[in-house]
C-alpha cells in the first residue's frame, strides 16, 4: 500500500510527459486523478492503521543495493501516518488550484506530483539512504517550480533556497555516513536501517558534532530562526499551487527529521544544547509574529506568520517530553491545513482583484460571502480559538514547555514569549481579515 502511495504521483508525472501539451483539459484531469488516487490510498492506510500496535506498520522491504546492504524499506507509525495523509490531501489541493493560464502546463503538473512523491517518501522511508534520496528529490522540482513559474525576484529566491538546502543536505549526508560507521565499529554490521541505527550508542564527543550536522539540515528545512532568511523570498516568489505543498508539507519534513533522528539519537547533546535551541525557536516565534505585523503584502504576511508557527513546532519538540512532542506533531498537521488555506485565499483574492496589497482591498463580504466565511473560520483557527484545530496543538506545546526539564531554567520565559506571539498574531490576523473585508480601501 505504501509503495502504491509513493509511486502513484510518480506514475502520474510520467504519464503527463507522454500526453500532448495542447490538451490542457486532459493534462489537468490526469494530474487530478493521480493526486486523488494517492489521497484515497492514504485514507485506506489510515482506516487500516492499528493504533494499539507499537512500531512501524504497512512495512514494505526489498533489498536495493546488495553490496552495501541498502534497502528500499518504507513504513508508517502514529507520527508519520498523519503527515502522509496531510501531504496526499495537499497534493490534491495543489493540482486543483493550478488554475488559469500556466505556461508548459504538462511540466508544471508533473513537477508538482514529483514534489508530492518526494515529500511522501521522506515521511515513510525507514532506510537512511532512501530517506536522503527522497530528501533530495524534493529539491529538484522545487528548484524548477519556483525558478521557472515564480514571480518577482524568483531567480534570487530560488538560488538562496537551493544554496541553503544543499548545505543542509551535505551536512546530513556526512552525518548519515558517520552514524553508519559508528554503528559498524560497535557491531561489525553494516546497515542503514533507521530503526536499528537510532539505538546506536554514540560517544559524547562524537555525539555533539553529529547532532549539529543533523540539526542544521533539519533546522534549515523547517526553518528555525536564524536559518529562516530563504523562506520569505521563496514564499513570495512561489506560485500558490507550489506553496500549498511547500508550506503545508515540505516544511514539516525538517520537524519530522528532528523527531525521527535527533530525539532518540542524541540525548546528551540535547541536554547540552536543548535550551539554546529552545531560545532560537522562541526567538523565531516572536520575530516572525513581529515582522508579520508590518506586512501589507498578504503573501509576505502569511510567510512571516509561518516562521512564527514553525517556531512553535520546534519549541515543542525541544521541550523533550510527551506533551511537547505530541503538540508539535498535531501542530504540524494544523499548520499544514491553516497555512495552505490562507495561501489559497490569498491566491483567490489576487486572481479576482489583481493585487495582494491590503491597502488596495475593498469590502468583500457582500461580493464573496463564501470566501468571507472561509476566511473568518481559517483566521479564528490560526489564532488558536478553543474548539478549532489550532488550539489543542498550541496548548499541548505550551504545557510541554512549562513542564519541560530540558528547558526548566527558561521554560517560563519561553511560555511568555510564545504567549506574546499569540497577541501579535491576533493583531495581524484580524488586521488582515478586516482589511480584506472592509467596505472602503485601507487609508481612504
Amino acid at each position: 500500500m505504501l509503495t502504491a502511495i509513493l509511486f502513484l504521483p510518480l506514475a502520474g508525472a510520467f504519464i503527463l510527459m507522454l500526453l500532448p501539451e495542447s490538451n490542457e483539459s486532459l493534462l489537468r484531469k490526469t494530474a487530478i486523478l493521480s493526486a486523488s488516487l494517492t489521497f484515497l490510498a492514504s485514507l485506506v492506510l489510515l482506516s487500516g492503521f492499528n493504533e494499539a500496535a507499537h512500531g512501524m506498520q504497512f512495512v514494505d522491504s526489498v533489498l536495493w543495493v546488495s553490496p552495501l546492504n541498502i534497502y528500499y524499506r518504507v513504513g508508517v507509525d502514529g507520527i508519520s501516518l498523519w503527515l502522509v495523509v496531510l501531504t496526499a490531501f495537499l497534493g490534491v489541493l495543489a493540482i486543483v488550484f493550478s488554475t488559469g493560464p500556466i505556461k508548459n502546463l504538462r511540466y508544471f503538473l508533473a513537477l508538482i506530483l514529483m514534489l508530492e512523491a518526494g515529500t511522501l517518501g521522506v515521511f515513510v522511508a525507514l532506510d537512511t539512504i532512501l530517506f536522503y534520496v527522497f530528501w533530495e528529490l524534493m529539491l529538484v522540482p522545487t528548484y524548477f517550480l519556483i525558478g521557472l513559474w515564480g514571480e518577482g525576484r524568483r531567480v534570487y529566491a530560488t538560488t538562496k533556497f537551493v544554496l541553503y538546502t544543499l548545505v543542509g543536505s551535505l551536512l546530513m549526508l556526512v552525518a548519515i555516513v558517520w552514524l553508519t560507521m559508528v554503528h559498524y565499529e560497535a557491531t561489525h554490521q553494516l546497515t542503514f536501517d533507521i530503526e536499528t541505527l537510532v539505538h546506536t550508542h554514540i560517544p559524547d564527543d562524537i555525539q555533539m558534532w553529529m547532532f549539529a550536522f543533523f540539526f542544521l539540515a533539519f533546522a534549515i528545512k523547517i526553518p528555525i530562526f536564524p536559518f529562516h532568511s530563504w523562506l520569505p523570498h521563496a514564499y513570495v516568489a512561489c506560485p500558490i499551487p507550489v506553496l500549498i505543498l511547500l508550506t503545508g508539507a515540505m516544511s514539516k519534513t525538517g520537524a519530522y527529521g528532528l523527531i525521527r533522528f535527533c530525539l532518540p539519537l542524541f540525548p546528551e547533546a540535547l541536554e547540552t544544547w536543548g535550551i539554546w535551541i529552545g531560545a532560537m525557536a522562541a526567538g523565531g516565534i516572536v520575530y516572525g509574529a513581529w515582522i508579520a505585523l508590518a506586512q501589507r503584502d498578504l503573501k509576505a504576511l502569511v510567510a512571516y506568520s509561518s516562521i512564527s508557527h514553525l517556531g512553535f513546532i520546534a519549541l515543542g519538540i525541544f521541550a523533550f517530553n510527551g506533551q511537547g512532542v505530541e503538540g508539535s506533531v498535531l501542530q504540524m498537521v494544523n499548520h499544514g491545513i491553516i497555512a495552505s488555506a490562507l495561501f489559497i485565499i490569498v491566491g483567490i483574492l489576487e486572481q479576482r482583484l489583481g493585487t495582494r496589497n491590503l491597502n488596495d482591498f475593498r469590502g468583500l463580504k457582500k461580493s464573496m460571502p463564501v470566501l468571507y466565511g472561509m476566511f473568518m473560520l481559517i483566521t479564528l483557527a490560526a489564532l488558536g480559538l478553543p474548539g478549532l484545530n489550532g488550539f489543542v496543538g498550541e496548548f499541548l506545546i505550551l504545557m510541554g514547555v512549562w513542564t519541560s526539564q530540558a528547558l526548566s531554567q527558561l521554560s517560563a520565559i519561553f511560555v511568555l514569549m510564545a504567549g506574546l506571539s499569540i497577541v501579535f498574531a491576533s493583531i495581524y490576523m484580524l488586521f488582515m481579515f478586516q482589511g480584506a473585508m472592509n467596505e472602503t480601501p485601507q487609508g481612504h
